[in-house]
């Protein structure tokens, strides 16, 4: 096992270009640093390209893939592969798609998919992924693949 509690695998390269946009409301009762580090969770810690943390809002930007090796691994380390890929398509608008993640097991550096935000009693943290590609970023990150 590697940092962060899950196995490494080999990833495979993406061939498309993607923006990932990770964010979550931060309600008045909560701390902003919990909020924070929970999206950081959910990216394996991944250095985002913006971000934009205020009293009641946590917004990362990122302009590749890297924030989603973290999901991609847990998905299939959790073998939901086929209930993600179910949400990508369900949610899928245009070019562009979402996942909502709990975010209290985000915390603790885990993920839950949920098909609702009442799910997340919180609030889920939203995935929200970008691309001229998307169909190949969806098989990409939930296909069958290993």
């Amino acid at each position: 096992m590697a940092g962060g509690g899950y196995v490494m695998r080999r990833i495979p390269r993406l061939d498309a270009s993607v923006r990932v946009r990770v964010y979550a409301k931060v309600e008045p009762y909560e701390d902003p640093k919990k909020v924070e580090l929970a999206i950081k969770n959910a990216v394996g810690h991944v250095e985002p390209k913006n971000a934009k943390v205020e009293e009641n809002f946590i917004l990362y930007e990122f302009d590749d893939e890297n924030a989603l090796y973290f999901i991609y691994s847990k998905v299939r380390d959790r073998q939901i592969v086929s209930a993600v890929k179910r949400l990508l398509l369900l949610n899928k608008v245009g070019l562009s798609t979402k996942l909502m993640l709990n975010r209290q097991v985000a915390y603790i550096g885990n993920i839950v998919v949920c098909e609702e935000e009442g799910e997340s009693p919180l609030g889920p943290i939203f995935v929200e992924i970008e691309s001229p590609q998307i169909d190949n970023v969806i098989e990409w990150l939930a296909g069958e693949h290993f």
